[in-house]
């Protein structure tokens, strides 16, 4: 199992993640059962024994939802092969969310140019700033630099 993109979330309820997954609080509940220890570690109780999700409860919990959904298993299926992808040797420990290497490299493509796009965006605004500024400011110009070519700013 290759690497895939890491998701975290901050803690959440009951009713935070059944409102995530679009599942009934219940249906939560079901999933959390089939998944058993798997969970332990990032589940906690709050104020007036509440069901607390750490973001890596929720994320499996997500992975479970696109097994079940995207090939059609049923949810203690779906739970057994969680576990295994969960247990493979060779992965680094955290929660990882799966994307073929087609896709993943599409993606990956995708959000670096969209970074680039608004770098570009900020440094066109950051140029028409300083060509704006009163003399008695002139000094922020050599704050940054202003030439794409100097690497501080990619």
């Amino acid at each position: 199992m290759a690497p895939g993109i890491l998701y975290t979330m901050p803690m959440a309820t009951l009713d935070d993640v059944a409102r995530f997954l679009g599942l009934s609080k219940r249906a939560v509940r079901n999933r959390v059962s089939a998944l058993g220890e798997t969970l332990d570690a990032y589940l906690s109780r709050g104020a007036r024994n509440r069901l607390i999700f750490e973001g890596e409860a929720v994320a499996i919990l997500r992975r479970l939802e696109e097994l079940r959904e995207r090939e059609g298993l049923p949810i203690h299926e779906a739970a057994r092969r969680l576990k295994w992808e969960l247990s493979y040797a060779e992965q680094p420990p955290g929660v990882y969310i799966m994307l073929q290497s087609g896709v993943e490299s599409a993606v990956l493509k995708e959000v670096i140019q969209e970074m680039c796009d608004e770098r570009d965006y900020w440094r066109n605004y950051a140029k028409m700033l300083q060509s704006v500024l009163p003399a008695s400011l002139e000094w922020l110009t050599n704050i940054g630099p202003s030439v794409p070519a100097d690497r501080r700013l990619n």
